[in-house]
């Protein structure tokens, strides 16, 4: 029973336990500000609205639930009536000062999480000068009129939360950002999650199997954010192996004072690290270009109005997202592919010049990255063209690689019919959707057990698998029926002949007519219906 026990969750979650990802999650926001503001929040910011996709994408019905109170006091009141996930409040929230606010709660439920949100810039400096006191708060930000920045208030606390299990037991990519300014990170981690998100939905449609779907929602990269070089060195140091990308102001805290070199500092510590860490310096004095492009990090100028668009070139360019663009040796885009398959497919034809020229910037790796094969990926960082004897060497390295997670993916489970997979034993494909049948979800459990309890490994010698098999759910019947109006044309007393008769004459759906072509095409054996 135990084996068994053992069996079925390593089936159901996987053995990464992706499943637990993620598994701290903002549902209940407390907010506290004026009449006015909690109307605008709720009706032009409209946090559900905003957070629906990924909601959606994980199959929740639910999204976090704002609750408004008008003073201080009153959150007090109702928070020792009801359980919260985040506290947001505005600066000024009536008699008792937000600060007094922010202890006061701190000291009942010193775990829950507290956002001041300013909506105002000539709050900055007040808050500035009490610098010491706002330490009170789990983060500061500036409301402008951005309905994503509830977005990215809410993730960030979530993130932070889930930082250490997501990436110790799902090995989850960081994205690292060093910025003081409020008003500028502000600006910049709506623009990161949002991006984010929409790149991860573009590779969830690439999956063949509903559950990876799911879980690669809940294994996109987490957006950190810290604001001096202490806190950015220690998060830097304790999550190396986890970091894709560390994106820097260069003037802020170090050692207590204000340090004009911060980042470059930081940054000339992150270009030690084995891993080829993509990097920006951000700064409003054009003069440190040349300081960035010493230690090769890319550089942006804040005062640009190019800024936020670079920003997202640089997260889609470097981070692995969009589609895999192959170039020539002079950066001339030759092809590119859109998914896995047409990845491995397109890189046994490419020239061996393009194969060198991506392999010495780790593209490969940064795109297998980003769609969660990070063992493969860190492994892929550490390998040169030098380790190889030829180019020819390297090619069939990258294939037979994209080959292995294309079908360790799909082991076992019940992915969408691709033509690609008729060339696999132990997948099988669903045509069309509704349930498998009887037989279909016999032979789909058989797989998947076959395959997870890895009878190869116990006996050697034996090795049990099921074929390709292609199956037809009973949505594609439904149709049938109905488009074919077979209940209208069957009479009483009618025998099988005459009733097979009407089945024959019907047609069956495009959709599926052009799936059993593939499907013929391929086919050089006897085939068993």
């Amino acid at each position: 029973e135990r084996d068994l026990n053992y069996y079925y969750n390593k089936f159901k979650y996987g053995e990464d336990c992706f499943h637990y990802l993620m598994s701290k999650k903002v549902k209940e926001i407390l907010l506290i500000s004026t009449f006015y503001d909690a109307f605008i929040f709720e009706q032009d910011g409209r946090l559900s609205e905003q957070i629906f996709g990924e909601y959606r994408q994980l199959n929740l019905s639910t999204a976090p639930m704002i609750t408004s109170v008008p003073t201080g006091e009153e959150a007090l009141r109702i928070l020792k009536e009801r359980q919260f996930d985040l506290v947001i409040t505005m600066l000024h929230v009536g008699k008792i000062t937000s600060f007094d606010l922010a202890r006061q709660i701190k000291e009942n439920y010193p775990d829950l999480p507290i956002l001041l949100l300013l909506n105002m810039e000539s709050d900055i400096p007040s808050v500035d000068q009490y610098r010491d006191r706002m330490t009170i708060f789990d983060g500061v930000f500036l409301w402008k009129g951005d309905t994503k920045l509830f977005l990215a208030m809410v993730k960030s606390i979530e993130d932070k939360r889930n930082l250490e299990y997501d990436t110790k037991h799902g090995l989850v990519r960081v994205i690292l950002l060093v910025e003081d300014s409020v008003q500028y990170y502000s600006m910049f981690l709506p623009l990161f999650y949002e991006e984010i998100m929409k790149q991860t939905q573009i590779l969830i449609r690439e999956e063949l199997n509903d559950i990876n779907k799911r879980l690669r929602m809940r294994a996109r990269p987490k957006v950190i954010l810290a604001k001096t070089y202490e806190e950015a060195a220690e998060i830097y140091e304790h999550y190396k192996e986890y970091i894709i990308a560390v994106i820097s102001d260069i003037s802020y805290l170090h050692n207590g004072k204000l340090d004009n070199e911060a980042g470059i500092k930081l940054i000339s510590e992150v270009k030690k690290n084995i891993y080829d860490v993509p990097t920006i310096l951000l700064s409003s004095e054009f003069k440190n270009s040349d300081k960035a492009a010493a230690i090769q990090s890319t550089f942006l100028y804040k005062y640009s109005n190019q800024l936020l668009n670079n920003l997202r070139k640089f997260i889609v360019d470097n981070l692995g997202f969009g589609d895999f663009v192959f170039r020539d040796v002079n950066g001339n885009e030759i092809d590119r592919a859109r998914s896995l398959i047409e990845f491995e497919e397109k890189l046994k034809t490419i020239p061996d010049e393009t194969i060198v020229y991506h392999s010495k910037r780790n593209h490969f790796s940064a795109w297998l990255m980003a769609r969660g094969e990070t063992f493969i990926a860190r492994s892929m960082r550490l390998l040169t063209v030098g380790d190889f004897d030829s180019i020819s060497e390297v090619r069939q390295h990258l294939v037979s690689t994209l080959n292995q997670i294309r079908k360790s993916r799909n082991k076992g489970k019940i992915i969408n019919f691709h033509p690609k997979s008729l060339y696999e034993s132990n997948e099988i494909s669903r045509l069309t959707e509704g349930s498998l049948g009887g037989k279909g979800r016999g032979l789909a459990f058989l797989n998947a057990l076959l395959i997870t309890m890895e009878f190869e490994k116990h006996f050697t010698g034996v090795n049990i698998t099921l074929p390709a098999t292609a199956i037809i759910g009973t949505n594609e019947f439904d149709q049938f029926i109905r488009e074919n109006r077979i209940f209208d044309r069957l009479k009483e007393n009618q025998n099988d002949r005459e009733i097979g008769e009407i089945f024959l004459k019907g047609r069956l759906s495009n959709e599926l007519t052009e799936k059993l072509s593939s499907f013929l095409e391929i086919i050089r054996y006897p085939l068993a219906v």
